[in-house]
């Protein structure tokens, strides 16, 4: 399978881009995001990038609300479907649409503490072609007319090792936090969720922006433990390593959008027997 990395994440981010990378890609994934390992160089932190924006706790009930939208606040398994695009970007050109894609991201969740969470997570993301919508085994890549491989993008955390989630931060592994960036707002019983994932350290352009969506009403509700919810994201990350760009020069946009399942059984059909041919354990906990 290809950990590539074009993280989740992931949800929906990363780190010092090596080893801990094919853990913490999952939250990156509905952005389409791939580990370090296969879709990126090394990474070399540019010099005078800027820093980061500003972070901050989020308030207990501001996380609590947060959990809901992601996951769960209670203990099981919360999956999400999602599809999307990827584009190319060069300087002084129109930007090219590549392939798309389309993946699920499970996220099995346990309450560790009042205002704290422990997460696993599994993704695996199949690139279909972007006019007939068949899913790729083999692309000839039009920047350069190669004719190349095409693996699903496999993510999973490793057996025994969770993501902490509570009021500091999203801390991905011991020693890899990603602080919050939230911005909350609310209209008209909608409440959405915006958060933004940087790192200096990653091969640039790195970053990726999110929007989850939710009912205000389930979000106040005391007897709910899981809201329904629906997600765009946008990400920006150097050129897929197997795409064989080399070092020319442009980066990649993936735009996802999707939403969280009530049961796995709501997947559409295609991709779940897709799914079962390529990885016999994707739907079940790392442990």
């Amino acid at each position: 399978m290809n950990d590539d990395h074009g993280a989740m994440t992931t949800r929906r981010t990363m780190l010092l881009w090596g080893a801990a990378s094919a853990f913490a890609a999952p939250t990156l994934a509905r952005a389409g995001a791939e580990p370090a390992a296969g879709g990126a160089p090394a990474a070399t932190p540019v010099p005078g990038t800027p820093a980061a924006p500003p972070a901050a706790p989020l308030p207990a009930a501001t996380l609590e609300r947060y959990m809901k939208m992601h996951a769960s606040t209670g203990d099981g398994l919360s999956p999400w479907y999602y599809t999307g695009r990827i584009y190319a970007v060069r300087e002084r050109a129109a930007p090219q649409l590549l392939y798309n894609f389309e993946g699920t991201e499970l996220y099995w969740v346990r309450r560790s503490g009042p205002n704290e969470w422990r997460t696993q997570a599994s993704t695996l993301t199949f690139y279909r072609d972007a006019v007939t919508g068949a899913y790729l085994d083999s692309w000839v890549n039009p920047l350069n007319g190669r004719t190349v491989e095409v693996k699903p993008n496999v993510l999973r955390s490793k057996p025994g090792q969770f993501s902490r989630i509570g009021v500091e931060s999203n801390d991905l592994m011991p020693g890899v936090s990603l602080p919050w960036q939230v911005e909350v707002s609310s209209v008209d019983g909608v409440c959405w969720f915006t958060t933004s994932r940087w790192l200096a350290a990653a091969p640039q352009p790195w970053l990726e922006a999110q929007t989850m969506f939710a009912p205000e009403a389930e979000l106040a509700s005391a007897r709910r433990t899981s809201a329904t919810t629906t997600f765009a994201s946008t990400y920006l990350a150097p050129w897929s390593r197997w795409m064989e760009m080399g070092d020319a020069p442009g980066h990649l946009v993936w735009h996802a959008a999707g939403r969280k399942l009530r049961a796995l059984k709501d997947l559409p059909k295609s991709y779940r027997e897709r799914a079962d041919r390529a990885s016999a354990t994707h739907f079940t906990q790392p442990g």
